[in-house]
């Protein structure tokens, strides 16, 4: 009896796999759609009644892990974390038991391995988040090397692809020995094939395509109006797609265009079926910021903190609400925010690695270079310029001061299209601040080297970006190394 029962065991278990499949039906769309809109409470309904009760479908185990990344990635709840993140592996077991002579086979291990590293690199975790991009990076290889025709794979390989292109140069020797290529233009490329692209797969992968094409462009090609131009005519709903309308809002934002970012942000369809996203409050926060709307932001501000059960720009939102107090002369006020950019949050983000930097200072920045800055991230030149009218470096008394005066200068020329004047007062920054942790003189190297290379001016963009590189110990130094080495592809083409 004992034998009898454990073959029927073995039989039911070898029956129940040989019956996996993967079948991309009209039930599987709508839920990817729910899924990549945000409607993710509405799309967890379906998962459970379709995968955990009755189906054979290996979609729905693939869109349970999509489901749970987004969740995981804007909210960072820990408490979902102990249940999502191991869920990943075990999806990824599943997927390993269904039929291999499919394109889909090897396509989900690599997003759901694509989807854990990104997590992993949330929660501080880079080795492991290495390791899983690796076995992303190779199934997704494989499978086109398999199924050329198979075209999802072109979305997540094109986006793997443009970042390992990027990379800086002393870091291509480990990459090299790891069996990575990369390259900016064919990264890009395929994403933007796969977008155009009107064969039988092309509503798989479509939501992340059009999610991840306008960063691609900005942060590898350094191309601001072509950014736009395809934001503006690419047909998205912002409306009803809450990611995209995030992304819109998070470039428009670092673009100087905070009236557009918080247009998009307050016209979102707003119902249970969305993912309640405290990063809302964040970006309309920053929207009133960069307006000068201060009693708008805090409000803003102070509702993201309460909300938020993550790390991400914490630091970076208590800074500002430090600096919201100072504008407004609490000095009392803006202490006890600093205080907590010292003891809230993560050092994983370039904002937030600054927010600790600058209040481990223990000094306020200049009044005038602050609203400077404020205005100027807010699209607002005219009116910066005018805050720095009649000043020279003799106004300012510290270096960390002077080169940021000379940088603001340059941002508010360059921004209003003024590009000799620009030069000249980048120039002006490294002089100044070449040797400072400041950012101010790297990023007018880096700047220097865009304008050049709009001109065709491609050496003397090279040198620029070089120069970018070689600046220690900066703010933002990961970001501005990897857009000065893609300048450096780009030119060398």
């Amino acid at each position: 009896m004992k034998k009898g029962l454990l073959f029927l065991i073995l039989f039911a278990s070898l029956n129940g796999q040989a019956q996996w499949q993967y079948l991309w039906n009209q039930q599987v769309q709508k839920t990817s759609e729910s899924i990549g809109s945000l409607r993710i409470p509405e799309a967890r309904k379906t998962i459970d009644r379709e995968f955990n009760n009755h189906t054979n479908n290996l979609f729905y185990a693939l869109l349970e892990s999509e489901a749970d990344f987004y969740q995981l990635f804007f909210n960072e709840n820990s408490a979902e974390y102990s249940i999502f993140y191991p869920r990943f592996e075990k999806n990824i077991q599943l997927i390993k038991s269904g039929p291999k002579n499919s394109p889909y086979y090897l396509y989900s291990l690599g997003v759901l391995h694509f989807y854990k590293a990104v997590i992993a690199i949330k929660s501080d975790k880079t080795l492991e988040a290495a390791l899983d991009f690796r076995k992303a990076y190779l199934y997704f290889k494989e499978n086109k090397e398999l199924y050329p025709k198979y075209s999802p794979n072109n979305v997540y390989f094109g986006i793997l692809t443009t970042i390992i292109g990027a990379v800086p140069t002393n870091y291509q020797w480990m990459l090299n020995m790891l069996g990575f290529k990369g390259s900016i233009t064919q990264g890009n490329e395929l994403v933007l094939g796969y977008i155009n692209n009107k064969d039988e797969f092309s509503k798989i992968a479509m939501n992340e395509a059009l999610l991840i094409y306008p960063y691609l462009i900005m942060n590898f090609e350094g191309n601001t109006k072509k950014t736009f131009d395809f934001i503006e005519h690419a047909g998205y709903d912002f409306k009803k797609n809450h990611i995209h309308a995030y992304m819109a809002t998070n470039l428009y934002l670092n673009h100087q265009q905070p009236l557009k970012a918080i247009e998009v942000a307050t016209n979102i369809e707003k119902g249970e079926a969305y993912l309640a996203l405290p990063f809302w409050n964040y970006q309309i926060g920053n929207s009133y910021f960069n307006e000068m709307k201060l009693d708008n932001a805090e409000k803003e501000y102070t509702q993201f903190i309460a909300t938020f059960k993550g790390n991400f720009y914490i630091k970076d939102t208590y800074e500002k609400l430090s600096l919201i107090a100072y504008l407004k002369n609490d000095t009392k006020k803006a202490n006890e925010y600093r205080s907590e950019v010292l003891k809230r949050g993560s050092l994983i983000t370039e904002a937030d690695k600054l927010a600790n930097q600058n209040a481990k200072t223990n000094t306020w920045p200049n009044l005038l270079l602050l609203k400077a800055r404020i205005l100027s991230d807010g699209g607002f030149q005219v009116q910066a310029l005018k805050v720095l009218a009649d000043k020279t470096t003799l106004d300012f008394t510290t270096e960390d001061d002077q080169a940021e005066f000379s940088y603001r200068l340059a941002r508010i020329y360059d921004l209003m299209g003024d590009k000799d004047q620009a030069i000249k007062f980048y120039k002006s920054t490294i002089f100044r601040g070449q040797h400072l942790k400041q950012y101010f003189a790297a990023r007018s190297a880096l700047q220097i080297g865009l304008i050049y290379e709009e001109l065709k001016d491609y050496s003397t963009a090279i040198s620029f970006y070089k120069n970018c590189m070689e600046m220690k110990n900066t703010a933002f130094k990961n970001s501005l190394d990897q857009k000065a080495k893609s300048g450096i592809l780009r030119c060398r083409k």
